[in-house]
Formats: structure tokens, C-alpha cells, sequence
């Protein structure tokens, strides 16, 4: 840190983290659905020769990027529960003064 500015507000940063598993889990939820939903119509309601499966090959590839924005999300997460962890951890290693 070169500037030497050092501010962490465990509650702000523990909700974020928490935001963001509760958005990921929301939108594991919304791609569970939306997957049920395509993968009943291009079964029963939009099915042709080709450009239906050529839609269910782009939906797929779409909702794989999808997944990997969930990971991202529980990854911030993780990286902001892991940083609170080691600040207390250091803050109670100091805790016991210079000469203890």
C-alpha cells in the first residue's frame, strides 16, 4: 500500500459478501428456471429441423457464461470473507502490545 491509507469496515464488508453469495444464489435460481423453460420449448414448441437446435447450442453456450459469472460472484465473496479473516487475525496478533 503505498499511499499508507488503510480502512476496513467489517460489517460494510461482511454484508457485501453476503450480497454477493445471495445474488449468485438468486441467479443460479433464475437460470435453473429459465433452463426448464428452453429446454421445454425446443422439446415441444419450437422444434424444426435445424433452428431449434441451433437455438438450444446458443442457449447452452450463453448459460455457460452465465455459470461462470456465479463463480466470479462466490469468488468476490470468498476473497472478501477471507480478508476479513486474516485483518482479525492480525489485528489480535497485535493486540498483545510490542513487548508482549
Amino acid at each position: 500500500m503505498a499511499g499508507g491509507t488503510h480502512h476496513l469496515s467489517f460489517p460494510q464488508v461482511e454484508n457485501s459478501a453476503t450480497r454477493l453469495n445471495k445474488e449468485k444464489e438468486d441467479i443460479e435460481s433464475r437460470l435453473t428456471q429459465l433452463k426448464a423453460m428452453i429446454d421445454q420449448l425446443v422439446s415441444s414448441d419450437f422444434v424444426t429441423e435445424r433452428a431449434s437446435g441451433k437455438f438450444q447450442q446458443d442457449y447452452d453456450q450463453w448459460n455457460n457464461g452465465a455459470k461462470q459469472v456465479m463463480q466470479g460472484l462466490e469468488g468476490m465473496s470468498q476473497f472478501l470473507k477471507t480478508a476479513i479473516a486474516k485483518h482479525r487475525e492480525l489485528d489480535a496478533s497485535l493486540s498483545g502490545g510490542a513487548g508482549a
